[in-house]
């Protein structure tokens, strides 16, 4: 008897031991205000269920997540790589069809739980899950309402127009303000983005390698759209990839909206003698059947190194909590501002508060509620490569070349590009 009492206590006590020293859960992700916070209020929250649990959360820029991702694969080393990582979601599909690189999650994460949009963002062609989605970047239009009333629009016409009636505000705001309507970086596709996965296109097809530009409809349509307003003088240009030179855009009163994503909300807010001046709405629509007026830009997910030691504990965190726990997520909001694509998170309670600088709107609530109508795209592995493409054809198109030879040019560039870079992995 004694001897089972002795040999039961070791046993205790080596479990003890074992689990005092068990490696913490490492985890890359970056942005010291957004995402890490939230990874840190998660670890608290699991760990009041699983106490010996412990977390290495590792500040890794996006871009740099990336590149080490893509050099671990190339040598076949993963052995400095994390075991949770954060990926944007236009980054996401190189990594998903690397096959054994990340965890499927198919019977841990309830898929009904979330938009449609983010689900098929995280997920293979065969339709198996390996992201746990964490926030949206709902497309919003944000609207200095005082100088659209002053050009004679109401609110109400702001509600559900066409890009072809919000084009004409525009010139009747600069007209009557000297205001443009919206500002435009020619290096950047923000907003074409944004028109783009409106209609429910993408650069490439569903297998995310197959170009989709030169019959692309609305893709088409999204140019047409650049060069009415480039032609009528209502583009605000700034210097490409100048950040400070777009924040200065509507801070700084040069124009009379903005086309974003629900992130830019604070960079909004920071103009404080504009308090009560904005609005924010729906995004203009495409005269196309599948035109919609919800949109997203940006936006990212968790995952799991499949080959990670750690691989069930880490999925079983994630789903735990960011893939389910509806009372984390509503912590969440006043903390970090976040936007989820939790199903029916807009009826959480921190999203009915009203924001006095958007004039009384639940600006939370309507975007959270907005990302649940984004149409599902798939935006494959190449998306960056297609865009350096596109935008050259942008300006050759806004500079007076015909539309389809661009897009053509742009197809074939696309299709060179992707081939070299497929036959160099």
């Amino acid at each position: 008897m004694q001897c089972k009492q002795l040999s039961a206590l070791l046993l205790g006590a080596a479990l003890m031991v074992c689990a005092v020293q068990a490696e913490p859960l490492k985890i890359w992700c970056w942005d010291q205000n957004f995402n890490i916070p939230a990874v840190q209020l998660a670890a608290e929250k699991y760990r009041a269920v699983h106490p010996d649990f412990a977390v290495d959360i590792q500040e890794v820029a996006n871009g740099d997540t990336v590149l080490r991702m893509k050099e671990a694969l190339a040598k076949g080393d993963e052995s400095a790589l994390p075991d949770v990582v954060l990926i944007d979601d236009y980054r996401a599909q190189e990594f998903i069809a690397r096959e054994g690189f990340l965890k499927n999650l198919d019977a841990l994460l309830d898929r009904q739980n979330f938009a449609p949009y983010k689900i098929a963002v995280g997920s293979d062609e065969q339709g198996h899950v390996y992201g746990v989605p964490f926030d949206s970047g709902v497309g919003t239009l944000f609207v200095r309402s005082d100088l659209f009333e002053e050009a004679g629009i109401t609110p109400n016409e702001l509600n559900s127009m066409s890009w072809e009636r919000f084009i004409e505000m525009g010139v009747k705001v600069k007209e009557k303000t000297g205001r443009y309507l919206i500002p435009y970086d020619p290096g950047n596709l923000m907003e074409l983005n944004l028109i783009l996965q409106s209609g429910g296109e993408w650069y490439t097809k569903e297998d995310g390698v197959t170009v989709n530009v030169a019959h692309n409809p609305v893709l088409k349509a999204a140019f047409e759209v650049y060069k009415q307003m480039n032609d009528k003088g209502v583009l605000y240009a700034y210097e490409k990839w100048n950040w400070d030179a777009f924040m200065a855009s509507f801070q700084q009163d040069k124009v009379a909206a903005v086309l974003s994503a629900c992130w830019l909300t604070s960079s909004v807010m920071a103009a404080a003698s504009q308090q009560g001046k904005w609005r924010i709405y729906r995004l203009p629509v495409l005269r196309l059947d599948s035109g919609t007026p919800y949109s997203n830009q940006g936006g990212s997910q968790w995952y799991v190194r499949a080959k990670s030691s750690q691989a069930e504990q880490a999925a079983d965190f994630l789903v735990k909590t960011f893939g389910s726990d509806r009372e984390f997520i509503n912590e969440l909001v006043p903390k970090i501002n976040l936007i989820s694509t939790m199903n029916e998170a807009e009826l959480l309670s921190n999203y009915q508060v009203k924001n006095s600088f958007f004039g009384g709107q639940r600006v939370l609530k309507m975007m959270t509620k907005w990302s649940h109508g984004v149409p599902p795209v798939k935006y494959g592995s190449y998306s960056r490569e297609v865009e350096g493409t596109l935008q050259e054809a942008l300006a050759k198109y806004l500079a007076g070349a015909e539309l389809q030879q661009v897009l053509n040019e742009a197809q074939l560039k696309s299709e060179e590009r992707i081939a070299k870079l497929r036959s160099e992995d």
